[in-house]
């Protein structure tokens, strides 16, 4: 057994990989990109580590859309790979992954050669794939009043997502609440040290953080929402349990269709 995990890994076997389409389908996949971590593919143990998970990856004809860009969709993602030393753009769903049993024909799988992708690009990628299972589950009252305040809300942040890193939530109760009773709810635009050293840009997202309040204090289902400007150098991780990641809200999980 140890002879063949020696073979994989001589094989170039590892986490990024994209392996040729030939073998699979459907048929538009240029690749198939290899999700497991490096050890797990290389494990001589088949009991252990039954199972290849493989993104097909279909080339993309037109420029990419910036809503799938950057893992933003939890279902859909645009990135890029490069082709012979040259980037272009491909395309993926999650509901697509492939599960390949691993047996010791797994050695003779062939490489696209021609395609490969930076650890930049691979990071945000298995960040991508974790992040449908990581983000925040919110109670089904509070996706019901934030509705009607997510077509607003979407354009104040993206109008200034240049200068926000991400964004964090408290929300109290963070559970379903009936009719007559409301949500305490805190909001974080959190920014680099770079930022809270630019007093114009400051002040314009002080600015930003005043209307996201007014927006939900519009809503009777919010009491006294409260939105602030925090430095990423000034939250301790003591005061960051308190939040929950709000920066990549899912828009499908608010009733809305898939517009991408």
């Amino acid at each position: 057994m140890s002879d063949l995990r020696q073979r994989l890994i001589q094989a170039g076997w590892g986490q990024g990989v994209i392996l040729d389409p030939s073998p699979f389908a459907p048929a538009k996949a240029i690749g198939f990109l290899v999700l497991n971590q490096t050890c797990d593919c290389i494990n001589p143990d088949f009991e252990k580590e039954p199972h290849l998970e493989l993104l097909p990856l279909e080339r993309l004809e037109d420029s990419p859309d910036s809503k799938l860009k950057n893992g933003q969709n939890p279902r859909k993602i645009h990135f890029q790979i490069q082709e012979n030393g040259q980037d272009i753009w491909v395309a993926a769903k999650v509901t697509d992954i492939l599960h390949l049993e691993r047996t010791v024909e797994q050695v003779n799988l062939e490489f696209a050669t021609s395609y490969s992708l930076s650890a930049t690009s691979l990071d945000d990628l298995v960040r991508w794939r974790a992040q449908r299972y990581l983000r925040a589950a919110f109670p089904d009252t509070f996706e019901k009043a934030f509705r009607s305040l997510a077509k607003g809300f979407g354009k104040l942040v993206i109008r200034h997502e240049a200068f926000i890193d991400s964004l964090l939530l408290s929300l109290s109760p963070f559970e379903e609440i009936t009719d007559g009773e409301t949500y305490e709810l805190q909001l974080r635009l959190m920014v680099a040290p770079t930022v809270t050293g630019q007093p114009a840009v400051v002040k314009e997202l002080h600015g930003v953080a005043r209307a996201i309040e007014e927006l939900f204090a519009s809503s009777p289902w919010f009491d006294a929402p409260k939105c602030k400007i925090t430095g990423l150098d000034e939250m301790t991780l003591w005061d960051a349990r308190k939040f929950v990641d709000f920066t990549r809200y899912d828009h499908l999980s608010f009733g809305k269709e898939d517009e991408a």
